[in-house]
Formats: C-alpha cells, sequence, structure tokens
C-alpha cells in the first residue's frame, strides 16, 4: 500500500515526506490535509480507513470489494464512490472512493488511475495560489476523472466516423461484431456518464457543512452541467451507432437481396432447358430431330439462344442493376 499525503496550506499543494500508518489525525486537525491511498490491500486497507474514526456504515462501503456509484452523507462526513472511464473493454468500470470529513479529504483509489499523479504533479508546479479549499481540490479532482470521459466519448466517435467511412467505401470491410463491440462500449459509456451524474447530483444536494457555502456550491454546480454535457454526447454517439448498425443491416439485406436475385435469374434461365431436354427424352415415337445428325447441334444453339433473348430481357428490365 502507498499512503500520499498532501498539505494545503495558502493556496498551495504541499506533499508531506513523513506520513506514519495509520496517520495522526490529532497533528491534522486543525488543517487541511488530502491523504490518497492507492493499491491497498483489504487489511491494509481496512486498518488506514479505521483510523480516520469513519462511521461504520461508511467504512464498510469503502471496503466492500464491489462498488456502487453514488453520495452517502453521515453527518459532517460525506462519501462519494465514483467511477471512471480507464478501459472500455473490460466488464466493470474503475472506481475511486472519495471521503471529504473536514478538514480531510481522504481518496482511496481501486485501481491505477495515474491521471491523479498528473493532476498533482501540475498543481505542485504552479507558482500562483489557486487551491483556496477542500471543496476546491475534489472539484479538480472530479473534473479530471470526467475528462477521461469526455477523451473516451471523443475516442468513440473518431472510431464511429471511421467505421461509418469504411461502410461508404467497400461495405464488406465491415464486420458485424466490429460494430457490436462499438455499440457495447458506447452503451458501457453511456452508464457510466449516467452514474458520474447521479455522484455529482448527490454531491450538489448534500446537506455537508462544508458544501454549503455558495462560492463552493458554485463548483459542483459547474461540475453537474459538465457532466450533463457530457451525457448529451454520448447519446448523439447512441444515436449514430444506431444508425449505422440500421445502414449496414440495410448494406447486408441489399447485398443477400442481389444474390437471390442472381439466382433467380439463373434458375429462370436454365427452366427451359429442362423442359426442352425433358420433351426431347421422352421413349415416345415422332419426336423431331431424332433421325437428323444435326439435332444436337440445333437443340444446343436452340437453348443458347433461349438463353441470351432472357439475358437481354432482364437487363432491359434493370435486374442487373
Amino acid at each position: 500500500m502507498e499512503l500520499k499525503s498532501y498539505l494545503l496550506h495558502s493556496g498551495k499543494l504541499q506533499k508531506q515526506a513523513d506520513i506514519s500508518v495509520p496517520p495522526d489525525l490529532e497533528a491534522s486537525a486543525s488543517q487541511e490535509v488530502w491523504y490518497d491511498i492507492v493499491d491497498a490491500r483489504s487489511d491494509e486497507l481496512k486498518k488506514t480507513l479505521s483510523a480516520f474514526k469513519l462511521h461504520p456504515l461508511m467504512l464498510n462501503r469503502c471496503l466492500d470489494k464491489i462498488s456502487t456509484p453514488g453520495v452517502i452523507s453521515f453527518g459532517n462526513a460525506i462519501l462519494m464512490e465514483y467511477p471512471v472511464a480507464v478501459n472500455l473493454d473490460t466488464d466493470e468500470p474503475s472506481y475511486i472512493s472519495i471521503i471529504l470529513q473536514y478538514p480531510m479529504l481522504i481518496t482511496v483509489r481501486h485501481s491505477a488511475l495515474p491521471v491523479i499523479d498528473d493532476m498533482v504533479a501540475a498543481l505542485m508546479l504552479k507558482k500562483e495560489a489557486d487551491i483556496n479549499h477542500l471543496v476546491q481540490l475534489v472539484y479538480i479532482i472530479l473534473d479530471e476523472l470526467t475528462d477521461l470521459s469526455v477523451q473516451a466519448e471523443t475516442g468513440l466517435r473518431d472510431e464511429i466516423l471511421r467505421t461509418s467511412g469504411k461502410l461508404s467505401s467497400n461495405p464488406t470491410a465491415v464486420k458485424e461484431q466490429e460494430l457490436g463491440n462499438l455499440r457495447m462500449k458506447v452503451e458501457k459509456l453511456v452508464s457510466l456518464i449516467e452514474d458520474q451524474l447521479y455522484c455529482v447530483t448527490g454531491l450538489s444536494v448534500t446537506d455537508n457543512e462544508a458544501l454549503q457555502e455558495p462560492h463552493r456550491k458554485a463548483y459542483v454546480q459547474d461540475l453537474v452541467s459538465e457532466v450533463e454535457i457530457a451525457q448529451r454526447g454520448i447519446y448523439r454517439l447512441e444515436a449514430r451507432v444506431k444508425d449505422l448498425f440500421d445502414s449496414y443491416q440495410m448494406v447486408a439485406s441489399s447485398r443477400v437481396e442481389k444474390r437471390l436475385r442472381i439466382l433467380t435469374i439463373v434458375s429462370t434461365i436454365t427452366l427451359p432447358f429442362g423442359l426442352i431436354a425433358g420433351l426431347l427424352g421422352m421413349n415416345v415415337g415422332g419426336l423431331p430431330g431424332t433421325q437428323d445428325p444435326h439435332g444436337f447441334v440445333i437443340v444446343i444453339v436452340l437453348m443458347l439462344a433461349i438463353a441470351a433473348a432472357e439475358l437481354l430481357y432482364f437487363k432491359s428490365k434493370g435486374w442487373f442493376d
């Protein structure tokens, strides 16, 4: 397990080098501190979180292997389990648990989220003092994680555009499984963004004291608007994938119809051949041409003439278009 601690002082994020495990809460009671827990086993996580004196139900939610998106509040503490779009090929999304128990912020990464490390590095490089409180830091974290959804949405949009172009130029190059995988990714991202909106909306209506000040609440409202925009975007992509799938079905149906049309033409052309062969093959007297040495050639020429006439007729009616 890796426990990282950052002190929010004079608008700047400062990393604390020496951290006790479990952390010393008395030492951090008078200052705003962010504890970031990374790659923790169940026993290590339980030991560390127990030191923060969390509500038992909140502690159990953090230790539960099956994460459920949402926001719960217990007194002055609030817990959010936020889904993250890291890899749409996996069955389950990644999650991060965010606990705001003022003046402490605790984050538990249930999977690798390098975007958090990049965010911290960027914040610590900034010279201007622009982080005034933990709520703003929560907003920055959620904003970075929401950007991952927007990036995944942009990637899917480009993939849909490429598939659409391929379907227009060479329909046979597009496979049904390819479209099925694309639709599955979009559906996963739809569910994930809906869960994200559920989380940030719950955060905006919570009665936690740290979120009641108007200028702090504005950060959360801005985040709600951002996720709503992402939701509208993914709904549009969902409609585009449906249209793409319908176009593929139409092209496939047209291809099958063309093949059936060719088979119908071939069957129609060969039908007179079977009739002629059946008539001439009857074992009765009086059949024409049986005594003529050129009878076979005459029958073949007759069949070819009939086939040519039928082909010209079908072509004139546009059956080969």
